[in-house]
Parts: C-alpha cells; structure tokens; sequence
C-alpha cells in the first residue's frame, strides 16, 4: 500500500509539472554589426524587444574580436532578419543586423 500511495503521488508530480499549456520558445541567433559600446547594446536590445512575441534579447560581445552576438528568446517562430532592420527604425544605419536564424523550437 505504501509503494502504491508512493507511486501515485510520482504520477501525480510528474503530470503537473509537465502540462500540455506550456508556451512553445523559440531561439534566435544572428550578429548586429555597429555594437560599441553599452549604449549602443541597450538601444538595440529595446529595439528587439519591441518584436511580437519577443520574452528576451541578449547581447554578447564576441572575445575574438569577431561581430556581437544576438539572442532572441520569443513565443513567435515568424521572425525574420527584415523584421529585426524594421523595428531598428533610423538606428538601422547604425547598427547592422547582419544574420537571425531560428535555432530552436521548430
């Protein structure tokens, strides 16, 4: 009896902490070219926020001396490069989103 009731209560943890209503995420990664300083990584991390679906955007700064890297954490599988230029707004002459590709959640 105790196996069962121990058993049970397994069942019962693992069927709630895995429910169906979970939200998909889906990751993005590209380079932004014109990043140089914490400005410059501030303004284009509200930018990117401003995407439907975006939860977070990160930026990290290449330790080779190669271009800053991007990612987008987002609800939403239907984000393009085009879309990350559009929301730059005029700073898209600043800053250079050269690649953004889904990694994750396809």
């Amino acid at each position: 009896m105790k196996h069962l009731l121990t058993l049970l209560l397994c069942l019962l943890f693992t069927a709630t902490s895995c429910t169906a209503g979970d939200p998909m995420k889906f990751v993005y990664q590209g380079e932004v070219a014109g990043i140089m300083c914490i400005h410059c990584t501030n303004k284009v991390e509200a930018a990117m926020k401003k995407l439907p679906g975006v939860q977070s955007v990160k930026i990290t700064r290449d330790e080779k001396g190669g271009l800053p890297k991007l990612e987008i954490i987002a609800s939403n599988a239907a984000i393009t490069r085009e879309d990350a230029v559009k929301v730059l707004g005029d700073d898209a002459k600043m800053y250079d989103v050269r690649s953004l590709k889904l990694i994750q959640g396809k």
